[in-house]
């Protein structure tokens, strides 16, 4: 398998935060419990990326977007990578940010997300990777989402 695809296949692990639009007979196994009882319509669920899609297509839950998409951390992205450790705070940041806002319809998640990826951030970025190469930057570099350090290593690799 490529190192794209275990990539891919993380960040459609990451949980989300959904409701259920329908009552879920047989589904109490999803809230983590030992008994498989039914869900209320209206239950609080956190789901898989690849499951909660599928089931917003389907119109049996509603994606709510994780605090980590919130307007603090979205305003973070703008002052640049040593103010918000985003792998911390999801390692495919960018990449699950995109989906949840074509799930959810949140154009301004899209745009911000696009903003971040073509503005100070990935540029102080890849200025880092090219001015490392002898200094340790193992622990900027772990502050980084993944598409980051993606950027952040060619940029490297292409200095050496």
């Amino acid at each position: 398998m490529a190192d794209d695809s275990v990539h891919a296949l993380l960040a459609d692990e990451e949980l989300v935060d959904c409701t259920l639009l329908i009552d879920g007979e047989g589904m109490g196994h999803l809230l983590g419990d030992d008994k498989a009882g039914d869900l209320a319509k209206g239950a609080q669920l956190k789901l898989a990326l690849w499951l909660a899609l599928v089931l917003a297509k389907k119109n049996m839950v509603r994606i709510s977007l994780p605090n980590r998409y919130g307007p603090s951390v979205r305003a973070d992205l703008e002052a640049g990578p040593t103010v918000v450790d985003l792998h911390s705070i999801a390692p495919y940041y960018y990449t699950v940010g995109h989906k949840l806002a074509d799930a959810t319809g949140e154009d301004s998640l899209r745009k911000e997300l696009r903003a971040a990826i073509s503005g100070d951030r990935f540029e102080k970025a890849f200025d880092w990777s090219q001015v490392s190469l002898d200094r340790d930057v193992s622990e900027l570099r772990e502050t980084l989402a993944r598409e980051e350090q993606e950027l952040f290593d060619a940029g490297y690799r292409a200095a050496r």
